[in-house]
Order: C-alpha cells, then structure tokens, then sequence
C-alpha cells in the first residue's frame, strides 16, 4: 500500500517550461484537427455529384449534421474541461504526459465514432463505441486531476491541492459509465443516455455535503 502511495505521490523527473509549453501546444492543436475533421464527410456530400433540391439533400442527410453538432459540442467541451485543468498546471512529468496521450488519442478517435454514428445511427455497438469514446476522455481528465492534486511539482505554485477537486472530473466519469450502459442496454434511449449529465451538478452538490457533515 505504501509503495502505490509512493507512486503516486512521487513524480519521475519533472520536464522543463518550455516543454510544457510544447505540450499544451500540442494538444490545442489535436482539438482543433480533430473539429475540422468532424465536417469533412459535410463537405464530401457535396462531391458526391450535382445537386438540384438543396433542400432535400439536407433533408436526407439529418443524421450527418446531427452527428456533427452532437460531437462539436462534445469536443468543445472536453477541451474546456481540460483547459480549466491546464490553468493549475506548473510543470509535468512522464506519467502526466503519457495520460494527457491517451486524452488526446481518445479525441483524436472521435471523429471516426461520429462517422459511425452517422452511418449505423443507434445501432447498440455504434452508441456504445461513441459513449464508450466519451468516458475513456472523461477517464484521462480524472487520473490528470488525480496527479494534479497529489504531485505537487505540477501544479503552478499559488495552486494547491484543495483547489484541485477531482470530485467534478469523478462524478462526470461516473455518469458516463452509467450512460453507457443504459444507453446500449436500452436501445430506444442510446444516446439520450447522454441527458444523465445534467445530474452531475446535484451529485456535486451532495458530495460536497456529505463532506461537510463528515
């Protein structure tokens, strides 16, 4: 127990300014490929050849521009969530690195779940493989919040570790896990499964009095 503690709280060797600038760099830069990405198969339906009912083009195509909005917004605001994370960050390590990795390939993947999505509509792998997406992201922003709160060195030196509440990042992974599994138990709620989410503020709000109390 005290060696997993030990892991935790002990950072490998901590990188330098610039390189954390790299990486911040780095990751902006996959949230913005990974959106402009999301409208490409837009564009191709009008490759596709001549159109004269422009109308009934959009009309027959609902489900690719309802998959597009769906995971702009849903990118959007992973990066929000994750940009709020980056105002604590001082510095960085191996392990933080390797994680804010697997935050990116997990955005970087979105753009083909949504495809699926707009081919195989709520058919149940589909929802689950977007869903599934969603949480993976959601799962890599707590284990940041996570090393942000126990490893000092990476936090910004007005930052401490009560600032860091990883309550937020826990309960929205939580709901999300729970989202797909109803969402792909049930197939005529799939994606509405995502509607959990507005529960995340209550939860919040219970978790912080229960800590009170205790």
């Amino acid at each position: 127990m005290d060696q997993a503690v030990s892991v935790i709280t002990q950072p490998a060797r901590v990188r330098t300014e610039r390189g954390l600038d790299r990486l911040v760099t780095f990751l902006d830069a996959v949230v913005a490929i990974a959106i402009t990405l999301l409208v490409l198969p837009l564009v191709d339906l009008l490759a596709e050849g001549p159109h004269d009912d422009l109308r009934g083009l959009l009309g027959n195509h609902l489900g690719d521009f309802g998959a597009f909005v769906l995971s702009f917004v849903v990118i959007a605001r992973l990066w929000l969530v994750h940009h709020r994370l980056g105002e604590w960050v001082g510095s960085y390590d191996r392990a933080f690195l390797w994680v804010n990795l697997w935050w990116a390939l997990t955005i970087v993947f979105l753009p083909f779940s949504t495809q699926v999505v707009a081919d195989f509509g709520t058919q149940r792998l589909s929802v689950g493989l977007y869903i599934g997406t969603v949480a993976a992201s959601a799962a890599a922003t707590s284990v940041l919040t996570v090393l942000l709160r126990c490893r000092p060195s990476l936090r910004r030196e007005d930052v401490s570790a009560a600032q860091v509440d990883v309550v937020p990042a826990a309960v929205a992974l939580l709901l999300l896990v729970l989202a797909l599994v109803v969402g792909v138990a049930f197939r005529a709620v799939n994606f509405y499964a995502f509607l959990l989410l507005l529960l995340s503020a209550p939860v919040e709000r219970l978790v912080a009095r229960s800590r009170r109390r205790g």
